[in-house]
């Protein structure tokens, strides 16, 4: 019985291997980053936690050629605490990306799975948070990610096409299948964007559409964008004092523009981006943040925001931001101000290797989405007591 057993493993294993071995390629990679966080202001307590400012992550990514300029590929991205070795994104196995499709030199690209947004994938490059700020905290960016510039949100059930690269120029859609029986548009994602480069200038825009946000993109559960998502609780990508009270809205929409000129070592980067929470009081958000019992209206969130790095050397690399959000409030209540300052220093020690220093301070004022005073919320922590938040990190960063 032992042998037979042996037998069957051994063939399946050679299946296996026989399977990869057809592709044309299957490259593992990744990054294990930790670093040492100090927050001056979590409730009115000083912190001191292990944590990492890129998100630390494993993936397998393949193409098979399948001739006449046609290639299958995929994606899987699993995501992971280099401090705990927990699993990110809700302990999803793949939850950062779990894709396959077709890819044409001639015609573009087609996937299906789960995966970032196509306004997502380019603009980040134009955001602090996205590109060097703690991107794994996402201390840096907008008002929590707001605008999901940094893409804290994928987009799962979802089958996206992005065009060819046409003289810089390209555009991308993409739209998430809620998957509600009889009800088509429940939990669905519609997202476009376009895209062009030109030597030192860059620029992108795009637009998402969210039905019943709550539950198809804050969630980080595997049926977060089914109806029994409800009996999951609270969702941790909307637990924020910011915008975690419009967790009842009944849709959202996002518009983001940005841009980046390079002139020698220095890159100066531009974003806008425009918010909605819309048709508030829509949704019963079990689990989410107290909050008033908003009856319809929208909350919008207006942010801007200006950045620079400087390369001083092949191996060091400075970069700071400045970030202004408005929150004009919903149902003729209040309105929040936050104020954000990033800093941060790069060392690489080698091409795979990078020790980091990064900064954070928030300012907040006005009232916020829960009806309370706002109080500054760095995302990746907990809010402060009072009006601001002092964070840094420093740490290394390893990439494979």
């Amino acid at each position: 019985m032992k042998l037979k057993k042996t037998s069957v493993a051994v063939l399946t294993l050679g299946s296996f291997a026989g399977a990869v071995h057809a592709q044309s390629s299957v490259a593992l990679y990744g990054v294990v980053d930790a670093g040492i966080l100090i927050n001056n202001n979590v409730k009115g307590l000083h912190q001191y936690a292990l944590s990492q400012a890129s998100s630390s992550r494993w993936g397998l990514r393949g193409a098979e050629d399948l001739g006449g300029g046609l290639s299958a590929i995929f994606n899987l991205e699993n995501g992971f605490t280099s401090g705990a070795g927990t699993l990110s994104q809700g302990g999803l196995e793949f939850g950062r990306k779990a894709f396959v499709g077709l890819s044409s030199s001639q015609w573009g690209t087609l996937t299906a799975g789960r995966q970032y947004s196509v306004s997502g994938d380019w603009t980040a490059g134009f955001a602090s948070g996205a590109d060097w700020a703690a991107a794994g905290l996402n201390f840096g960016s907008r008002a929590n990610d707001v605008d999901n510039v940094n893409t804290s949100n994928r987009i799962q059930n979802s089958i996206k096409y992005e065009s060819p690269n046409y003289r810089g120029l390209q555009v991308g859609v993409l739209y998430s299948l809620g998957g509600v029986a009889g009800n088509f548009s429940q939990n669905s994602v519609v997202d476009a964007a376009l895209s062009y480069s030109n030597g030192p200038f860059k620029l992108g825009a795009g637009y998402t559409f969210v039905k019943d946000p709550y539950y198809a993109t804050y969630g980080d559960q595997a049926n977060s964008s089914t109806p029994s998502s409800s009996a999951t609780g609270a969702n941790d990508n909307m637990n924020n004092k910011i915008f975690g009270g419009y967790a009842s809205a009944g849709s959202q929409q996002i518009i983001v523009a940005g841009g980046s000129y390079t002139l020698g070592p220095a890159t100066i980067g531009l974003l806008y981006s425009n918010t909605q929470f819309q048709n508030l009081g829509s949704v019963n958000a079990i689990g989410a943040i107290a909050a008033p019992k908003y009856k319809g209206g929208t909350a919008t969130f207006n942010s801007g925001e200006i950045n620079l790095k400087y390369q001083v050397n092949p191996a060091l690399l400075l970069a700071g931001a400045y970030i202004y959000t408005h929150n004009s409030g919903a149902d003729g209540l209040g309105s929040a101000k936050y104020n954000q300052f990033n800093l941060g220093a790069f060392y690489g020690l080698s091409k795979r290797t990078t020790l980091y220093a990064i900064g954070f301070y928030e300012m907040a004022s006005g009232i916020d989405s829960t009806g309370k005073q706002a109080v500054a919320d760095l995302s990746g922590s907990s809010f402060s007591a009072n009006h601001h938040q002092l964070a840094g990190i420093f740490g290394i960063t390893h990439r494979f």
